[in-house]
């Protein structure tokens, strides 16, 4: 029996802590418990945070033709997000809804 892989595929987690790069993310760790699964079946993987992006607020694809000074968005979006066979977004619940940042990826998507 030949073991079925997925070296064909791409998955991105897009981590939405509120923490900035190094700091400990609880989501993180959900993130590398979900990772390792992926990689064990060959799927290449990358993962953004989020929070370490200047991601503006809004919901066109260029927010810097809205009046924002930076948008690292278009670039994340073409470069990561396009290209990806799977998407996930990780990211904390506070009160029973999505976290900020959670809420600014799903607005830009």
């Amino acid at each position: 029996m030949t073991e079925t892989r997925y070296d064909d595929l791409r998955a991105l987690y897009v981590n939405c802590t509120l923490k900035r790069s190094p700091e400990l993310s609880h989501t993180q760790g959900l993130v590398d418990r979900s990772r390792s699964i992926m990689d064990k079946q060959g799927v290449a993987v990358d993962v953004l945070r989020a929070v370490d992006h200047d991601i503006a607020t809004g919901v066109w694809p260029d927010m810097t033709e809205h009046g924002w000074a930076g948008d690292e968005w278009p670039a994340i979006y073409r470069d990561k997000v396009v290209p990806a066979d799977i998407l996930v977004i990780a990211g904390p619940i506070w009160l029973g809804d999505n976290g900020s940042v959670t809420k600014r990826v799903i607005e830009r998507l």
